[in-house]
């Protein structure tokens, strides 16, 4: 690092650079040290412009890489599939989704029944619903991020239930 900066200050002094005398020497942890004042011991550097030409650094390197793809995530309802019809007396649903690729830790999925939220954030995308009327109902898996950004959502999934109605008990 001394070396960088005596030669910064080599290159600064233009055309002085030839009339200036530098002496070095190694200190006690074995390091070269550069002065224009010579101590005992030191040795006289003999200084040459072509030794201070310094080729041009790379430094695309340092700056932030603009061309790295972001992540795409993908969200879809396996299960049930759209347009089916479900026969449950109950009225228990059991919602199957898939995030591709897999989604990186702190991300959360939430499923949505008719525009609503069927629950919490979770960190599976596997979900059961109970005692649901019968009728049309639409599904709707959401993924979000360790901060809480949406990042992706399904498709609508739409699905008929069917339940036995008290009157044919």
């Amino acid at each position: 690092m001394r070396l960088y900066w005596v030669i910064l200050c080599l290159v600064y002094s233009g055309s002085a650079v030839s009339d200036q005398k530098v002496y070095r020497w190694k200190d006690k942890n074995g390091n070269w040290v550069y002065s224009d004042v010579p101590k005992k011991g030191s040795e006289k550097v003999k200084l040459n412009t072509n030794m201070l030409t310094m080729p041009a650094t790379d430094t695309s390197i340092l700056a932030p890489n603009s061309t790295t793809p972001a992540v795409t995530y993908k969200a879809k309802i396996t299960a049930p599939s759209d347009q089916q019809t479900l026969r449950e007396n109950s009225g228990s649903v059991y919602v199957n989704g898939l995030v591709t690729p897999r989604f990186a830790n702190g991300f959360q999925v939430q499923l949505f029944l008719n525009g609503k939220p069927a629950g919490p954030k979770q960190t599976s995308a596997s979900f059961a619903l109970r005692d649901l009327p019968r009728g049309e109902h639409k599904l709707q898996m959401k993924v979000f991020d360790d901060k809480g950004m949406l990042v992706a959502q399904s498709a609508v999934t739409t699905f008929f239930l069917h339940r036995a109605s008290l009157l044919n008990r």
